[in-house]
């Protein structure tokens, strides 16, 4: 099973643009974003890496990335 991976990622500015987009497997995209995560430093790159390679479930992703996400919201008292 083939998957698309953003070479430049979503959460770093990149698009859907073909070139932007290779295919891989999923052992190579979890790598892929394990190298990025090692590079960058994002949050989003480690928990790809994980999801991908079944440390955890796409649901517990979800919810670190949205807890990390409502962590760096900066709140107003409009809010």
């Amino acid at each position: 099973m083939k998957h698309k991976h953003h070479i430049i990622p979503k959460h770093m500015g990149g698009s859907d643009d073909p070139t932007n987009l290779i295919e891989v497997s999923i052992e190579q995209h979890a790598e892929l974003h394990f190298a990025l995560y090692l590079e960058h430093g994002y949050l989003e790159d480690w928990v790809a890496a994980h999801a991908l390679a079944g440390q955890m479930t796409s649901d517990e992703a979800r919810r670190l990335v949205t807890a990390q996400s409502n962590r760096d919201r900066v709140w107003t008292e409009e809010m």
